[in-house]
């Protein structure tokens, strides 16, 4: 997608399609996503001149446009609806089979957030008085001028920055092969106000990272037959093997068929359906069909214009802890730096950025061991801090405590007895060093566990914190008084 070409655009304010209003500012941040606006907040409270610039006239990114806020509105809904099912059918009632949740119910609602979230944002930048939000696209001519440009080209500004913050973000991958215009990505599924609105029967996911397996989870739990093609021995590379095989195992009782070592070569029409050409390792080729093709192969850096700045390294913007890059005045934050394209991590590398930039120089960094990622599948899955093929990779005498979700009060009311928290300790400190979690809220426990990683908590703080009770939480204390010294 193209700067400033979107089908629908978010709401915005008037005023936000003026030109810039200054034509110098202590910081020019160029993209309003989550490693832009943060910083610019934090910028604005602390005294500085902002000039924040997005094309698409608002803030929240592609998480807000296309990606997390959106998916998760639906996979919610339908989770919800499955535990309230799961419930009732504990007691005999099947009444509440008759529920359904259509595609389009769960695409209106998910356009409500989306529109809720945007008016909120508009609010937010009107309560920092130091921020001039444009909506426009920015043009960096130099480490300090940046040409700002309306998007339908009726006026231009050159402006300039003692400092630039850049997130520019990311664009979607889609892999080379012919027939790659027949697919549909997260902007044709999820993108605001999208016009697709009606899922089909059947359909190939083209990549099996944590994207597309978090699609096929909720297209499966809509009844839609789902087939996942991953070109690696196995989905969701780089994960915690256990947890995969729990995915890979609940994917597969919901009808999900899963193709490994499969590289897609081509994508076909006919008769109303796709088909998806694909080869195997004995080379050997395969074919699988379905109504539409979802590409979820990941997303790349969106470094173009960058390059005269000399801060682009193997296809992402450099920087170090503290969001500097090699050129002084100039940050960086976001999916544009290439390590963790999640936006919780965007937040925490645009705060950083900011208060590096108050501070004259890099004081503050961002504790990359401490982001947690999440797989948000039916049950849930999240990971934070090392694993232990990290922990054996660097030498680490390392334990692990573990305890299963069966076994707790809140999940046994839930009905919600799938999975288990598993926590890493460092032996010769004690100290938690990673967490891995299956199941109910996993992405909410594993925050907790962030937590103990970044103030180095040794496991007999866990397993002394009274958790509230009945709640989720108290697996993780549970798990944590099962060390023995």
């Amino acid at each position: 997608m193209s700067l400033g070409k979107y089908e629908t655009f978010p709401p915005t304010d008037a005023e936000f399609e003026d030109p810039p209003r200054a034509s110098k500012y202590d910081v020019v941040v160029i993209g309003g996503g989550g490693g832009g606006y943060h910083g610019a907040f934090e910028l604005s409270k602390g005294g500085y001149n902002v000039l924040l610039v997005d094309d698409k006239g608002n803030l929240g990114g592609n998480c807000l446009y296309e990606g997390c806020i959106p998916s998760k509105a639906v996979s919610v809904s339908l989770y919800l609806l499955e535990k309230l099912r799961g419930i009732l059918r504990s007691v005999g009632n099947n009444d509440v089979e008759k529920i359904r949740l259509l595609w389009e119910n769960l695409i209106d609602h998910k356009d409500n957030v989306q529109y809720t979230r945007y008016l909120q944002h508009i609010r937010e930048i009107k309560e920092h008085g130091n921020v001039d939000f444009v909506k426009g696209i920015a043009r960096i001519i130099d480490n300090h001028k940046v040409l700002v440009e309306s998007i339908d080209g009726s006026w231009s500004r050159e402006v300039e920055g003692k400092y630039l913050l850049v997130a520019t973000g990311s664009l979607p991958i889609k892999i080379p092969v012919p027939g790659v215009e027949l697919t549909l990505g997260s902007q044709e599924l999820f993108g605001y106000r999208t016009k697709f609105r009606r899922i089909p029967s059947d359909v190939v996911i083209i990549g099996g990272g944590y994207i597309g397996v978090e699609v096929a989870s909720v297209l499966s739990g809509l009844g839609v037959k789902a087939t996942i093609v991953e070109m690696l021995p196995r989905i969701l590379s780089g994960w915690d093997s256990s947890i995969v095989s729990m995915i890979e195992d609940k994917l597969k009782s919901r009808g999900v068929t899963i193709l490994t070592n499969s590289r897609v070569i081509g994508i076909k029409e006919n008769g109303g359906q796709k088909i998806v050409e694909y080869s195997k390792p004995d080379g050997s080729v395969g074919y699988v069909t379905g109504s539409e093709v979802i590409m979820a192969v990941g997303r790349r850096a969106n470094v173009e214009g960058l390059s005269q700045l000399g801060i682009v390294d193997r296809n992402h913007v450099d920087v170090n802890n503290g969001m500097a890059t090699k050129v002084p005045n100039v940050y960086a934050a976001g999916d544009v730096i290439g390590k963790y394209m999640l936006y919780h991590a965007a937040v925490k590398e645009s705060v950083v950025a900011s208060w590096n930039i108050m501070m004259g120089r890099p004081i503050f960094e961002v504790n990359f061991n401490t982001i947690p990622m999440t797989i948000f599948t039916e049950p849930e899955a999240a990971v934070v801090g090392l694993s232990e093929d990290a922990a054996k990779a660097r030498g680490i005498n390392y334990a692990v405590v573990q305890y299963p979700l069966s076994d707790d009060s809140y999940a046994q009311i839930i009905g919600v007895r799938d999975g288990w928290v598993k926590v890493i300790i460092e032996k010769e400190t004690q100290r938690i060093i990673g967490g891995v979690i299956y199941g109910e809220a996993a992405s909410m426990m594993i925050n907790e566990i962030a937590l103990a990683i970044a103030v180095n908590a040794r496991v007999k703080d866990i397993a002394l914190l009274a958790h509230a009770h009945p709640t989720i939480f108290e697996s993780i204390d549970r798990a944590a008084i099962r060390y023995s010294l």
